[in-house]
């Protein structure tokens, strides 16, 4: 980068910094509601307290710059209706969002806050072979409604019909009770996710496998299309420098 326009880029954030720190209830990123799931490691609740991978960081971003947000300020919500929000609502953030070509015009990013896989995960006993995207639609196979799992089912052209669509703050909960009383097939979410709910949930990991990868990508924050992109450059910044000061490192370790 330009030496001058790094310069300048540095001069901008501390101007914006110092100017703001004067009235912290004038500091425009106060006005941001953010949202979140239960996505553990990413994003959770754990006796009443919201955590995990992308709280954390957000919460240190945040006060890298000197807003008023605290923990409590995060508000959990059912994944379709915070999404909903996200669409509708100007001052907004939803995370974490897995970041795709769909969804890139809708939102703006800061991130990636980690790697993702969403893939089609069933009982080991019920012996599903999938060798192509086609064979998917042989399979009835559950989602969380809005959630990346359930687009890339309807990308890839699979039928309503095949598809069992469960909402609120405890849908992957019901998901995984579901697809072990074998209401469906396959479930469609992100791997790591899944595992650390059945862990949660008391069922053993080797009775389920991972039968084929629908997507390799990554996890974001997602905010309203019209944040200014100020912001969003001051946010990328300071997660930017978590992660070169190796605090970001300590934060994914914490949760694995």
């Amino acid at each position: 980068m330009n030496k001058h326009l790094r310069f300048s880029i540095s001069f901008y954030k501390i101007l914006f910094i110092c100017f703001f720190s004067t009235s912290l209830l004038s500091n425009p990123l106060n006005k941001i509601t953010f949202m979140t799931e239960n996505y553990p490691p990413y994003n959770f609740t754990q006796e009443g307290k919201v955590q995990g991978i992308a709280v954390d960081l957000m919460l240190l971003m945040l006060k890298r710059l000197n807003t008023t947000h605290t923990r409590s300020d995060i508000r959990i919500l059912p994944w379709a209706r915070a999404y909903k929000d996200l669409l509708e609502d100007t001052n907004t953030s939803l995370f974490s969002m897995t970041r795709t070509q769909k969804r890139e015009k809708l939102f703006k990013w800061v991130g990636p806050i980690s790697q993702t896989s969403i893939s089609l995960i069933a009982r080991k006993d019920n012996n599903i072979l999938l060798r192509s995207t086609k064979e998917i639609q042989n399979y009835k196979i559950g989602v969380v409604r809005k959630d990346i799992g359930e687009q890339l089912l309807y990308t890839l052209g699979i039928k309503e019909k095949q598809i069992e669509s469960t909402g609120g703050i405890d849908a992957l909960h019901k998901l995984i009770k579901m697809l072990n009383r074998n209401r469906f097939d396959l479930l469609s979410y992100e791997s790591e996710v899944v595992n650390w709910e059945m862990k949660k949930l008391g069922f053993e990991l080797k009775d389920y496998e991972v039968v084929f990868n629908l997507s390799q990508a990554e996890l974001f924050f997602a905010f309203h299309k019209e944040t200014p992109d100020d912001i969003i450059t001051l946010l990328q910044e300071a997660l930017d420098d978590l992660k070169k000061e190796k605090i970001y490192e300590t934060i994914i370790q914490k949760y694995r």
